[in-house]
């Protein structure tokens, strides 16, 4: 083999040592990973504060001896994360949510049927966790409604737009809502264990991630895409970067508990990331 021949020979080799690298032996190596895992919940209180509000009918009491019981198996079932932090989806406005989780701790509080209090609160208090992480967020379209500055352009912006109407006049949007009426009468049969797992599903929350789109995207002028930008998207963002700024160690288990139309947004950020190991929710095994 001449030089020519061999030199040619050693930068095809190292061409092809290049591109077969897998990107997770530069990105994570052998690194240990703080674990996240994420569980999407339903309002136990229904506060009907979202596009789809379920029948009186077929809401579940939360409250019930059956259903109490079953809210233990739940916490049983976390448990094996044994989580070291816990982020909720609330705003702790005047520290309501902590005063209420110390006087939980030291018994002087009756726990709502609110999901923080049901499952954040017993799973903190069993693994001694002294804070819960309160991270909601507004949107910035909220930010720029209520700045005197911005408000003619918001205003502007969304002049005309309906998403709700568009949303429940499509035929994707129809099926979402057909979905969603079949979905809540299985939580009527199953145990919340068993609709836990169900809403947790890869394919649950993938399809769950796209009816925040669906009926509108693609729809009339790229204003839709904006407002859809500076709202939902924004905020789960702002939700991210808060939660992503607590997670200082690579020995945090973090459990995430927020109504699943935001896990299903925050699922492809922890699937995607190298920084972060997601564990699936229905792959929890004991330690």
């Amino acid at each position: 083999m001449t030089k020519s021949m061999l030199l040619l020979f050693l930068i095809v080799l190292t061409q092809l040592t290049f591109a077969q690298t897998p990107p997770d032996e530069i990105l994570i190596g052998g690194q240990k990973r703080p674990q996240v895992l994420l569980v999407g919940t339903f309002h136990f209180a229904y506060y009907d504060q979202d596009l789809y509000k379920t029948d009186p009918e077929k809401r579940i009491d939360i409250s019930s001896p059956k259903r109490q019981q079953e809210i233990l198996e739940l916490v049983d079932y976390l448990s094996k994360f044994k989580p070291t932090k816990i982020f909720v989806e609330d705003f702790n406005a005047n520290n309501a949510l902590m005063n209420n989780f110390n006087a939980y701790t030291s018994g002087e509080y009756q726990l709502s049927v609110d999901e923080i209090d049901q499952i954040a609160f017993r799973l903190a208090s069993k693994f001694d966790l002294d804070t819960l992480y309160a991270v909601d967020e507004k949107s910035m379209m909220h930010d720029l409604y209520n700045n005197p500055n911005t408000k003619a352009y918001i205003e502007e912006l969304t002049e005309g737009l309906d998403f709700n109407a568009d949303f429940g006049e499509s035929e994707i949007g129809q099926k979402y809502l057909e979905w969603y009426e079949i979905d809540d009468d299985y939580l009527l049969e199953a145990t919340l264990l068993d609709y836990f797992k169900h809403l947790n599903s890869n394919e649950y929350q993938n399809r769950g991630y796209y009816n925040e789109f669906a009926g509108t995207i693609g729809k009339g002028s790229t204003r839709v895409a904006d407002v859809l930008t500076l709202g939902q998207t924004s905020r789960n963002m702002r939700i991210l970067h808060r939660i992503t700024s607590e997670i200082t160690s690579e020995e945090d288990r973090v459990l995430i508990l927020f109504g699943s139309s935001h896990t299903e947004s925050f699922k492809p950020f922890f699937k995607a990331s190298p920084e972060h190991e997601l564990i699936e929710f229905n792959e929890l095994q004991t330690n």
